[in-house]
């Protein structure tokens, strides 16, 4: 049975969500205050530390939402080894998401960002696993996916417009994807 108080608290880490991701597409990450963020939610300053230690804390919990629900939409297509339409499902989805995308892969606030998403879309993704790696080669295969993945992305976006989301999906499945795919099937002599 969900209390009041239990319904309060996720109404407000909602709403706090909702602030991090608006704010994100109006400012750089690092001129985010925690005072915006609670301004915005319509919360006061004291009640954000009584669901997240600092801002590093609520965009940690944006961006697993996010990538949860990205794998959400790609697994199945991945699953399938349908490699095209998880490609145009990985950009699309970006897409829909730009603001918050932009600030945390390609934003101003630098490689630490970026780092820190790439880890923690690892972590994530890492937890979420169908299956347990089989050995050093899956391993590999996991994080190359991903930190390719990612830097393509970050690339795209810092550069947007200069290739239209079609293509990036058809380059992040022929550069990433497909010879990953090979590589699965066709693991090199010692594996």
């Amino acid at each position: 049975m969900t209390t009041v108080s239990d319904a309060r608290v996720v109404r407000t880490r909602e709403a706090l969500r909702r602030a991090m991701t608006e704010l994100a597409a109006e400012s750089p990450l690092d001129a985010i205050t925690v005072r915006a963020i609670a301004a915005r939610a319509g919360i006061g300053y004291a009640t954000f530390f009584r669901h997240y230690a600092d801002k590093d804390a609520l965009l940690s919990e944006v961006a697993d939402l996010l990538i949860r629900e990205f794998m959400t939409e790609v697994r199945p297509l991945l699953m399938q080894r349908d490699r095209r339409g998880a490609a145009r499902t990985i950009v699309y989805f970006v897409l829909g998401h730009l603001p918050i995308y932009k600030a945390l892969i390609a934003g101003g606030s630098g490689e630490t960002v970026r780092a820190e998403m790439l880890r923690q879309t690892l972590v994530t993704m890492a937890a979420t696993r169908q299956r347990q790696p089989e050995g050093p080669l899956d391993d590999f295969i996991f994080f190359h996916i991903v930190s390719a993945i990612l830097n393509q992305l970050a690339w795209w976006l810092r550069h947007e417009g200069a290739i239209d989301a079609d293509a990036m999906a058809e380059i992040i499945e022929r550069t990433v994807l497909t010879p990953v795919s090979d590589l699965r099937q066709n693991p090199p002599k010692g594996l």
